[in-house]
């Protein structure tokens, strides 16, 4: 049933829901982050692992009691960690801009290189009143400054916002960014005694914010004072292409296949003429069997993907080293938002891998109440394996967006991610993102964003007003503790195998449209990471399967315990100048078992024709085939993996079947159902629920006790449906529009919830845990039945067993 709630941005949590047992208080106390073993320890040995939110813009510099006010809201919701995200945001009058009044840089002053005094103050006391509280920082570098003619540029008219990619290039625009380093970093804090370089409450640091070269230009290529810019870029890859080619005529050469040739007539290197392909917010694909003239030329497209490593890696490398010139300890980060090959691998430089994932994410122009959303989707229902495609990208679900930035022999850590609630039922991606980060061992998970305000009593505690501005989503924030404590304390093992996706430096020349398949069943099973090989074809790990990238026909991985084949192109380089032809079915000699477009050997699997099999965006039968091989090698029992429509976990504590529409988690520490409750749901041998809500998330976890099952007192999470109670839905063919109106609801349980005991009390909680209503349960020979009939305004529960 729909009951208005309020969820205030600031008032702490208390009793069950008081979740700041999580946090070790001060942060630091364990040392300087590190890392170790491709994880994210602290200096005395403690494993580090980190769950919080952005905090973007103006919410940088809060006054003082709202830096106090927040600061033990998060300890009380399990947050250990805050990014300091885009302090360097331009000024404007509210949202994601910089306060007039109390800017982190002073624009004023007619340039960004100086400091606001006022603001830098509110800055140290927040950094201040986080430490004390046990919450770690991430410190980012350059996400949203806007450079202006004061900043004494290269070339007159800046554009006044973020250049994005310009900034990998532009030597000026590099210096400034270590200027703004060093002063950032060196300052120190009035209120720590520590500048943020020498503080371990830092626990990494960000170079740049959703930023690569390989990413383009294309959709800000007509702003003022671009031009300049771009006209820099496409020296600079002439001038690359002069470097590897020498003249036209070898370059024209190796831009020849069958005979035509994909350099234009008019584009020569020497006179700068040569186009670079354009790309938008995520690295293009590239069909490495497509057309082969015009501006998407496989052989154009390798060659900037060339240049764009080499750009992106000397780039970040500089940075790197001026930050650790100035003394940092802890890990660095390039940047994030990396969805492609060739872009994650020339990020990789850095110490951590992160990146950035969506779902629902509305389109701009953004508005208070009124949001386009492309190809809406339920998460509980919304199938990995079959790609959406919504009019604009191909894309599946957050996990796989995810992964293609998850590093063997690095930490990985999720920057930035949500199901912005947009769609009435979207709690089920908060705690499987946190089940899945454990299953797959990540270091840490920071939602977007907390709020972009920098009081703590102008945003209300009834209303959405930014969907972005996530403080008062019923799902989310009701969740938090749960998922916090889920995360942390690693109640999701850790898969018991691992798998390696390989890429050659050949597969990093170009980007099928396909490029993520293995992506869309692997994580959901077991560990996957990226694997890149710098030297030579031959992979020489240690993981249970390694699996080539595909994208040419090449890799070697004979020294793999086991190994999976396949190849989108024939050839084995992306300009088409050297065969590969018989190769895979040479690999598939060793196999004796056939499979629907593969064969399958004791060691090996082949897949014959992955463009046919899977090329369209289905990769049922793509996960089907992999799901066998790994049976028949003894990595998964028959009740694991591929089951029926569900993917389970080798673990066995992950079940996700978005065909039923369900989601669930089974752990010794907990235990989390949601999605479709029209078959019951059990919680534990002892705890059901039989409901009517058309959807419904519930968790139950043991307070004080580390057992689910074993418990006497279990906090319970009930909640259906949330957002705005009038909103209104329109739908014309993919896109949504979402009208918020109304207030705050959250869609309560309707049902019964039997416990086998000899006798229990059942308490409803209000959103920050104070107890607002007694439930008397009916007592029977087999336990207590409590009859939840909605309308209390609570979706969390005490019970109490005796």
């Amino acid at each position: 049933m729909k009951q208005r709630i309020k969820i205030d941005k600031t008032a702490p949590n208390v009793g069950a829901l008081d979740f700041s047992w999580l946090l070790d208080a001060p942060a630091g106390k364990h040392g300087f982050t590190e890392v170790k073993d491709g994880r994210l320890y602290f200096e005395d040995g403690t494993r580090a692992k980190f769950i919080g939110f952005n905090v973007p813009t103006r919410s940088n510099t809060p006054d003082h009691e709202t830096a106090e006010r927040l600061a033990e809201r998060f300890a009380s919701l399990g947050v250990n960690v805050v990014r300091l995200h885009a302090a360097d945001a331009p000024l404007g009058p509210s949202g994601w801009s910089s306060s007039l009044d109390n800017p982190l840089i002073d624009y004023n002053s007619g340039s960004s290189r100086i400091f606001n005094e006022k603001g830098l103050d509110r800055f140290d006391y927040f950094v201040a009143k986080l430490k004390e509280k046990g919450i770690y920082l991430q410190v980012d570098l350059l996400v949203a400054r806007a450079f202006i003619d004061g900043d004494d540029l290269d070339y007159p008219d800046a554009p006044g916002f973020p250049f994005k990619s310009f900034t990998h290039v532009n030597e000026r625009l590099i210096e400034l960014q270590k200027e703004y380093a060093t002063k950032l970093l060196c300052h120190v804090n009035p209120y720590t005694g520590l500048a943020l370089i020498d503080d371990p409450a830092v626990m990494s640091i960000q170079i740049a914010n959703e930023d690569s070269v390989i990413k383009g230009t294309e959709d800000i290529k007509n702003e003022k004072g671009i031009a300049p810019y771009r006209q820099e870029l496409q020296r600079r890859f002439n001038r690359f292409l002069l470097a590897k080619y020498d003249t036209r005529k070898n370059l024209a050469q190796a831009w020849t296949f069958n005979g035509t040739c994909a350099l234009g007539e008019d584009e020569d290197p020497e006179a700068g003429t040569v186009l670079f392909p354009e790309g938008s917010f995520y690295q293009v694909t590239n069909n490495p069997m497509g057309e082969w003239t015009g501006i998407g030329s496989p052989a154009r497209y390798a060659d900037f993907t060339d240049f764009g490593i080499y750009i992106n890696r000397r780039y970040y490398g500089t940075m790197i080293d001026h930050v650790r010139s100035l003394g940092a300890k802890v890990p660095i980060n390039t940047s994030n938002l990396l969805n492609g090959a060739a872009d994650v691998y020339s990020h990789s430089d850095g110490d951590i891998m992160m990146n950035n994932t969506y779902f629902n994410h509305p389109m701009p122009p953004f508005h208070q109440e009124t949001l386009v959303v492309p190809g809406m989707r339920e998460y509980v229902t919304s199938n990995p394996l079959h790609v959406h495609k919504d009019g604009i990208f191909m894309r599946t679900e957050m996990l796989q967006m995810a992964t293609t930035a998850a590093v063997r022999g690095k930490p990985f850590i999720l920057s930035e991610w949500n199901e912005y609630g947009v769609n009435p039922f979207h709690s089920t991606a908060f705690l499987s993102m946190a089940a899945y980060a454990c299953l797959n061992d990540w270091d840490g998970l920071m939602l977007y964003c907390y709020h972009t305000s920098e009081s703590w009593n102008d945003q209300p505690d009834d209303v959405i007003t930014d969907i972005f501005d996530a403080y008062n989503d019923p799902s989310l924030i009701c969740q938090f503790g749960f998922m916090a404590t889920v995360f942390l304390k690693g109640l999701v093992r850790p898969a018991e195998h691992r798998v390696d996706l390989v890429f050659t430096k050949n597969d990093l020349k170009t980007l099928p449209a396909s490029f993520s398949m293995p992506n869309t069943f692997l994580p959901y099973i077991t560990n996957m990471r990226n694997v890149f090989l710098d030297q030579g074809d031959t992979y020489t790990g240690d993981a249970d399967v390694a699996i080539t990238a595909g994208f040419v026909n090449n890799g070697d991985l004979s020294q793999a315990e086991r190994s999976v084949y396949f190849a989108w192109s024939s050839y084995r380089d992306a300009w088409r100048h050297a065969a590969g032809g018989g190769r895979l079915e040479r690999l598939a000699a060793e196999t004796d078992e056939l499979l629907p477009g593969a064969k399958l050997g004791d060691k090996t699997l082949v897949f014959d024709d992955i463009a046919s099999l899977a090329g369209h965006g289905d990769y049922t039968a793509f996960a089907a085939n992999l799901d066998a091989a790994f049976k028949r090698w003894g990595l998964l029992p028959h009740d694991r993996g591929l089951v029926g429509n569900a993917l389970v976990s080798d673990t066995g504590e992950l079940d996700f079947d978005p065909e039923a529409g369900t989601f669930r988690i089974r752990t010794e520490g907990c235990s989390y159902f949601s999605g479709n409750p029209v078959s019951g749901i059990t919680l534990t041998k002892d705890i059901s629920l039989t409901l009517s809500n058309d959807r419904i998330s519930a968790a139950a976890l043991p307070v004080n006790g580390p057992s689910v099952e074993r418990t006497e007192t279990i906090l319970l999470t009930i909640l259906g449906e949330t957002g705005m109670d009038e909103t209104i839905f329109t739908v014309e063919g993919f896109v949504t529009t979402v009208d918020h109106q109304g207030k705050l609801y959250a869609d309560t349980p309707e049902g019964n919830l039997f416990v086998r005991c000899n006798s229990a009390t059942l308490t409803a909680l209000d959103t920050v845990g104070a107890p607002i209503a007694s439930i008397e349960g009916t007592t029977t020979e087999d336990g207590v039945t409590f009859m939840l009939d909605g309308t209390i305004p609570a979706v969390h529960f005490l019970l109490e067993k005796k």
